[in-house]
């Protein structure tokens, strides 16, 4: 009976550091914008205030949340402002300079994406959709930065946690939108959970010389 309560703290106790991820939540740009499927908040291109569905619009900065996970879109240039535009006709999230329809709206060379989350969060981009100029699927050649750290290329098979992701370009054949993006919010060890690592650890360690000597 004591091994089988010092293998069950030992296995609570290990189980404490797994991170825990609550559903995902889905963020269909497409979806929000063709069929009016979802509700922003922000401020608009020209700095008036907005709340609804915005079917195609630039916005300075939005916030669109998802079972309890709040997507903050903006957009950047290096050289100056930019915004964050939402396309419409099976496109997606991309950067405008100047926000009027058939404008600059992609994400393209010199131009930058932003995504905070307001938790942690697990991206599988193995699930990202992404889309040319001409509104295509495509496998795209491009960078991001995680947490403000610095660009780097793309794997398009990785899962990367964070709260901060930039996207960005250095081919202006490589221009994109964000169609459909997946986030998991992930939930972080806590010090109770560290009380629980540490009496698993005593719990195997005193199971296994207990083995040995038997």
């Amino acid at each position: 009976m004591k091994t089988k309560i010092k293998k069950t703290i030992a296995l609570a106790g290990l189980l404490g550091i797994v991170s825990i991820h609550a559903n995902a939540s889905v963020y269909n740009f497409v979806n929000l914008i063709d069929t009016n499927n979802g509700s922003i908040t922000g401020t608009l291109g020209n700095g008036s205030a907005f709340s609804g569905n915005p079917g195609e619009a630039g916005f300075q900065t939005f916030d669109w949340t998802v079972g309890g996970l709040t997507l903050t879109a903006t957009g950047s240039t290096v050289t100056g402002g930019a915004f964050a535009y939402l396309d419409s006709g099976n496109a997606g999230l991309g950067v405008c300079k100047v926000c009027t329809p058939s404008s600059d709206d992609n994400v393209t060379i010199n131009e930058v994406l932003d995504l905070h989350f307001d938790k942690l969060a697990e991206i599988d981009f193995n699930q990202v959709v992404f889309r040319d100029a001409n509104h295509k699927i495509i496998n795209p050649n491009i960078e991001i930065s995680v947490n403000g750290g610095g660009f780097s290329a793309l794997n398009l098979t990785s899962v990367q946690q964070g709260t901060d992701f930039a996207f960005r370009t250095l081919n202006q054949a490589n221009q994109f939108y964000i169609s459909v993006l997946s986030a998991d919010e992930v939930t972080v060890s806590t010090p109770g959970t560290l009380v629980l690592l540490a009496l698993g650890l005593v719990g195997l360690s005193v199971t296994r010389r207990k083995h040995y000597i038997v």
